[in-house]
């Protein structure tokens, strides 16, 4: 299929100018929150995988669609590490794909709290692919019908205050902004920009089946305007789960999830507010399996009884 012009406008609002978001976007925040700030790596008693597939737009053809996995554990000593890998369609002609690598630190402040530290390295590929474009003005020479690409290496940043029934923290995307090396744009025109993202949540126990869980996440970057996912879901049995979010002036996201034994499974609805030529409505599956420690390791808050951040519903 041909790529629409739309994808020329994608290209020069957020790439070339590098004035859009440059991260990818989960509306499922809550239930891989390793993915949103590297110092969640190994905050756990064991190894968490999980994965993710998001299709934004549905039924618009060549419409953005994302695909992640992740895996973090906790080895001995405070010690945490973890992995992502991902591909990022973001409509037809522009295309990310990477990889992060974590290591992180957790520091016990007494019997019910924490803090962690993480560092992740980042490589990271942007892909133009002009072959095959449609645009209003043919010989653009900032739209080369050529297949480009990019490969830089940057790195995130991380902090977390955690405790049995809570998390608070923020972490820094895109630490060092390389510049992304494209032929066709003049040399530091386009480059990563730093993405801020502040991120907490409460687990509430209403009675001994229902908690429930708040959860926030604030996105933001020195040149795009402030960005806030509300979310707040009802945790049934430490089984089952139904949540109701809220991305303002942007969608409604609605989600439901369950529970079998150490597997886990999401699936989340989003609802576009705002008028769109396009489509209103977007589709995201996650999928997390536990794999328990062994024994030996240092206790950690909530490790048996806490929020599993998300990757595990316990009760």
């Amino acid at each position: 299929m041909k790529r629409n012009y739309i994808f020329a406008l994608l290209l020069m609002s957020f790439v070339w100018t590098v004035q859009g978001q440059q991260q990818l976007r989960r509306s499922q925040f809550v239930t891989n929150t390793y993915a949103a700030n590297p110092a969640v790596a190994g905050t756990e008693p064991g190894t968490l995988l999980s994965s993710t597939f998001r299709h934004q737009w549905t039924g618009f053809g060549g419409a953005p669609s994302t695909v992640l996995f992740s895996a973090h554990k906790a080895v001995p000593n405070g010690l945490g590490i973890g992995a992502i890998f991902y591909s990022d369609d973001m409509g037809g002609a522009i295309q990310q794909t990477g990889f992060e690598l974590t290591g992180a630190y957790s520091i016990l402040l007494n019997n019910e709290d924490a803090v962690s530290f993480g560092l992740s390295l980042k490589g990271n590929q942007f892909e133009f692919d002009g072959t095959n474009l449609q645009v209003w003005q043919p010989l653009d020479e900032a739209l080369p019908g050529t297949l480009e690409t990019s490969f830089d290496v940057d790195a995130n940043v991380g902090m977390m205050v955690y405790g049995k029934d809570y998390y608070f923290g923020f972490a820094i995307h895109n630490l060092m902004q390389r510049e992304l090396e494209f032929s066709s744009v003049e040399s530091g025109a386009n480059r990563l920009v730093r993405h801020y993202n502040f991120m907490g949540s409460y687990l509430y126990k209403v009675n001994g089946q229902v908690s429930l869980q708040p959860s926030g996440l604030l996105r933001l970057t020195e040149s795009t305007p402030v960005q806030l996912d509300m979310y707040c879901r009802a945790i049934v049995n430490g089984t089952f789960w139904g949540g109701l979010g809220f991305r303002p002036q942007d969608a409604v996201v609605i989600s439901v999830g369950m529970r079998y034994a150490e597997f886990t499974v999401g699936y989340n609805y989003d609802i576009t507010l705002a008028s769109s030529l396009i489509s209103s409505h977007s589709h995201e599956f996650t999928m997390g399996f536990f794999v328990p420690r062994r024994s030996g390791f240092r206790s950690r808050p909530g490790s048996s009884r806490g929020l599993g951040f998300g990757d595990r519903i316990l009760k």
